[in-house]
């Protein structure tokens, strides 16, 4: 039975052979592990809670009440950026440099909860 959306070979069609495994081109190695993943999670929570503060603050000045201030929103935005340009840098480096941008991460996201929410 003949299917509507793939065309049959016509007479005279070449057959080609796919190769077993994609050209190392296009081979992703696995890089990475606990370290690099932990860190990426860090940054994803410090830039969804630097959103919830700045929406919060946002909030705030609609309804005339204070908010988290001007201080807690610009640190939240500044070390959610700082975390995902280090982050990009553990995310493309390898080796030691990787390690030390995954760990770099984690202190600021600790610092940044230390400083803004715990001291």
């Amino acid at each position: 039975m003949n299917s509507p959306t793939v065309p049959l070979a016509a007479s005279g069609a070449t057959t080609v052979a796919l190769a077993a495994e994609p050209p190392a081109a296009l081979r992703r190695t696995p890089h990475g592990g606990f370290g690099r993943e932990l860190a990426g999670a860090l940054t994803v929570g410090l830039s969804v809670l630097a959103i919830v503060v700045l929406v919060f603050q946002i909030l705030a000045w609609i309804r005339d009440v204070p908010g988290p201030g001007a201080a807690m929103v610009g640190g939240h935005l500044g070390a959610a950026v700082l975390a995902v340009l280090v982050q990009r840098v553990a995310d493309r480096a390898t080796g030691w440099l990787a390690a030390v941008a995954a760990v770099a991460v984690v202190v600021i996201t600790g610092t940044t909860m230390w400083l803004l929410w715990w001291a």
